[in-house]
């Protein structure tokens, strides 16, 4: 059984259906979309003439058997997480100005003001709306966690400086304890892949906090990688061409790996 998932669209239309014919050569089974289909960055984005968010959420909507909300949808729909990593939003947080909500939080929320401001339709809304923070599902006998980012802020609509290592073990404590072999992330828009595995061995302990810590992402790069029969977090390539090696990832569950897709492998060597 073999699974495409993507990430990280940005509404870049272009990208999207470059993948979509690159996977269709795949023979995948379902295609997972992990969040962000909205938030042009017109700071970073390199595709501004061809952007089309409806574009986007309509091949979406028709293409994935799965679809969970990134940072980006929420700041455009003004919507609250329900996973936020502790921080308590107030009721009235889309009332303050972006500089208020900066001071509020001590700067730990996103703040994309700098995305192009989005004209979706009622429908385009109520199904953006409608898209879960995380979805746990068994696929094949093995147990999957399908989120934007990392347990305990799913979305990643907090900006938070706490180490990686920590958020790791927040993430793992959330895998064992519900039983979940693989978890899928998007969000870091890595070149390849980001794997992090549980160990049974400790590998760092902080003496001071006394937290039993583990390795954070081994980072490889576009390519296949076998995965060990523990339990795994692996984030994913970003759709959008902002000017790194975008791309996708397959997991194939029959011989238990993940592969990662450029759509521009060439880029760095015509750089």
């Amino acid at each position: 059984m073999k699974i495409a998932i993507i990430a990280d669209i940005h509404e870049d239309a272009v990208s999207l259906k470059s993948a979509l014919r690159a996977i269709e050569k795949e023979n995948c089974q379902e295609i997972i979309c992990l969040g962000d289909i909205t938030g042009y960055p017109f700071m970073r984005g390199t595709y501004e003439q061809t952007r089309n968010v409806s574009e986007c959420i309509e091949i979406i909507k028709s293409c994935c058997s799965i679809v969970i909300a990134g940072n980006h949808d929420l700041f455009h729909l003004k919507k609250i997480p329900l996973y936020s990593g502790g921080f308590e939003f107030p009721s009235n947080w889309f009332s303050y100005t972006p500089q208020a909500q900066s001071v509020l939080s001590g700067n730990k929320v996103w703040n994309y003001s700098d995305d192009y401001p989005l004209d979706l339709s009622d429908r385009e809304i109520e199904y953006l709306l409608s898209l879960p923070e995380y979805v746990s599902t068994t696929k094949k006998g093995h147990s999957l966690l399908l989120s934007h980012s990392l347990y305990p802020n799913f979305t990643s609509y907090i900006c938070d400086s706490v180490n990686e290592s920590i958020k790791l073990k927040l993430h793992f404590d959330y895998l064992i304890k519900n039983d979940i072999n693989i978890s899928l992330c998007g969000h870091l828009h890595t070149e390849g892949l980001g794997i992090a595995s549980h160990k049974a061995k400790i590998l760092k302990y902080n003496i001071f906090t006394k937290i039993k810590l583990f390795d954070g992402f081994s980072f490889y790069p576009y390519g296949k990688r076998k995965l060990r029969d523990v339990h795994s977090c692996i984030t994913i390539p970003a759709i959008a061409d902002n000017g790194q090696e975008n791309g996708f990832a397959i997991l194939d569950l029959d011989d238990y790996s993940i592969n990662s897709i450029s759509l521009n492998r060439n880029r760095r060597f015509i750089l």
